[in-house]
Formats: C-alpha cells, structure tokens, sequence
C-alpha cells in the first residue's frame, strides 16, 4: 500500500503544478487514480466499503454536472473531485468536500487579494504576470481539491 499512497502524493502534487502552470488537469492522471482504486481495494488489509464509496463517488458526480454546466467549475476539476471521492469513501465524504470549499475559499480569497495588491502595486504589467496572478483569471480548484485530498492522505483517513 506504500506504493499506493506515495503514487496518490505524487498524483496530487502533479495536478497541483498542471492546474496552476496549465489551468488543466490531464484525463491521463485523473484516470490513473480511478484505474487504480481496484488494486488498492484488492490489497487492502481491511475492509473496504466500495460499494458506499462507488453510490459518494456518483452522488459527487451528479452533483458536479450541475456545477459544471452552471459554469461554476471546470470539467477537469469536476473529474478529479469524483474519482477522489471515490478514494475518501462514503464515511469521509462530508469532511473532504467541506474540506475542500474551505481550501477553495481561502485560495479564491488568497488570489482575489493578491491580484488588487499586485496590480494596485503599478510594478508589474498584466501580461507579464503568470496566469494565475492576473486579474479577473480562473481560480484553478484542482489546487484546493488536491491539498484537501493530500490532508486526508497524511491523516491516515485514505
């Protein structure tokens, strides 16, 4: 399981750098995470509800179509927090997804700050600031849900 949980760090931690260089978040690591639940299911020392965390993971994603055609997340973001849902199971759902707004929230409230001071500031020029920095750009949410996930990771609770 070492393996495992260290390929779910390194996971979290490349989504992190994609979402907030590329404001993407690759279907290829996204869908390495779901392929690999099974395994880790199989090689588990105890006993994994996955059926609970299968019926969370589709609630997580019905949920999400509505959020994602109200154009309040991306796709992408959308995706990874139902396959990470899957991996919190039912039990630790509530926590991760509460988890998760409160992260978004202070990084939303961490760039809206950030981008008035930067430009009130008069030293740098919106063009030649990284995306994330510039004003009235995307807060890339990958991050928030990746941090949350990585929390529960390092918490023992996945």
């Amino acid at each position: 399981m070492l393996i495992i949980k260290t390929y779910l760090i390194f996971s979290m931690l490349a989504i992190i750098w994609f979402d907030v260089r590329h404001y993407i978040i690759p279907n290829w690591l996204v869908s390495s995470l779901l392929a690999l639940y099974p395994l880790a299911v199989w090689m588990a020392k105890i006993q994994v509800d996955w059926p609970m965390a299968l019926v969370g993971m589709l609630i997580v994603f019905a949920i999400g179509c509505v959020v994602f055609a109200r154009k309040w997340m991306g796709a992408g973001d959308i995706k990874l927090l139902t396959v990470c849902s899957l991996w919190t199971g039912f039990h630790v759902l509530l926590e991760f997804v509460f988890l998760v707004a409160i992260l978004g929230g202070v990084l939303s409230l961490v760039l809206w700050v950030g981008r008035k001071i930067l430009l009130a500031s008069g030293k740098f020029s919106a063009a030649k600031l990284p995306r994330i920095l510039r004003e009235g750009e995307p807060v890339p949410y990958g991050v928030a849900i990746s941090i949350g996930f990585l929390i529960l990771i390092f918490s023992e609770k996945i």
